[in-house]
């Protein structure tokens, strides 16, 4: 059984506009998560286009060059289209850009600026009359030239069909945060976990988990006792509350019971060890909590359609993938 109950079958279509010295770590911070969760899911959830203005290789403020993968023409119709600029934007900011902008706005249901993107999609009229934010060093002047515009101090902005992003590392917590509202905070959890994020320290993650202490004592606690698991009713306690309370709060955060997720977290940390190889399917079970390596078997078939043997045999593979 899946532990999110918000996934969805058709993909979201994505969109990048990319200008030249865009911020890299914006653009990877954006597309590794989604493709960390297609990964998860074991499915296409989010497909991508790379577009750029001249339709050729477009480079980075680090000069690491990226070809696109459509011509302007083709990018979209689509789900979300990000604009991501770093350097150089007032150079972008041309009557060109704009009309290019304000097209493919007809294109996407939601437009985005990543860093100084979200000035180029004001300098093309799309933000006007709405909220925003961008670069933090830009804030006064980006209020300053665009008057019309409700200029906050923050992350990132969501008004209407308007998404606007600070930065780089707001990027990555963007990134998260739309895979939450896509499929939870459970698959949210998977995500941070294999990039090594602190689920409940860093600002993006599970947002409405973070203001709830007793879950994040909880998860704190399954992510202690992966090996030796704990009762839920132990966990409860530890937690500060009864059992009931706890099923009520799993339910609201993540549409599972704390069962259903403390089974994924010692599954999904079984699908790595074998994944990285080098350990047996009885060693691996043991390190999950089962004392039973059938119990186990029946577990990990239940949760991800394959076997252990099977995913122990696509290690190469499915390691490579996971690689950063």
């Amino acid at each position: 059984m899946q532990v999110w109950s918000k996934s969805t079958q058709k993909p979201r279509r994505i969109g990048f506009l990319l200008f030249d010295r865009f911020s890299n770590l914006a653009l990877a911070n954006l597309l590794e998560p989604l493709r960390a969760a297609n990964m998860l899911l074991g499915r296409q959830a989010y497909e991508w286009q790379i577009g750029a203005p001249e339709n050729g290789v477009v480079h980075s403020s680090s000069g690491l060059p990226v070809m696109p993968t459509v011509r302007l023409s083709d990018l979209g119709p689509g789900d979300t289209l990000f604009a991501v600029a770093s350097y150089d934007y007032q150079a972008h900011a041309t009557p060109g850009n704009a009309k290019t902008l304000r097209v493919l706005a007809g294109r996407f249901q939601t437009m985005a600026g990543v860093d100084t993107g979200g000035w180029l999609l004001a300098a093309a009229g799309l933000l006007d009359g709405g909220r925003a934010t961008i670069h933090y060093d830009l804030l006064d002047a980006f209020a300053e030239r665009f008057p019309t515009i409700e200029v906050e101090r923050a992350r990132w902005v969501k008004d209407r069909d308007r998404i606007t992003c600070s930065g780089g590392m707001a990027a990555y917590e963007l990134a998260c945060d739309l895979i939450k509202d896509d499929h939870g905070a459970a698959l949210l959890l998977e995500v941070t976990q294999l990039f090594m994020s602190d689920s409940m320290t860093t600002p993006h993650a599970l947002t409405r988990v973070r203001g709830d202490r007793r879950v994040e004592v909880c998860l704190r606690e399954m992510e202690a006792h992966i090996e030796t698991p704990l009762t839920i009713p132990d966990l409860a306690r530890r937690s500060g509350c009864r059992l009931r309370d706890l099923e009520q709060r799993f339910a609201r955060h993540f549409g599972a019971t704390p069962r259903q997720v403390y089974r994924r977290l010692r599954l999904n940390a079984a699908k790595r060890m074998l994944a990285d190889g080098g350990t047996s399917i009885a060693e691996v079970a043991l390190r999950a909590g089962y004392g039973d390596a059938s119990a186990f078997a029946r577990a990990f078939r239940a949760e991800f359609g394959l076997t252990p043997r099977d995913a122990a045999r696509d290690a190469p593979v499915t390691t490579a993938a996971r690689r950063r």
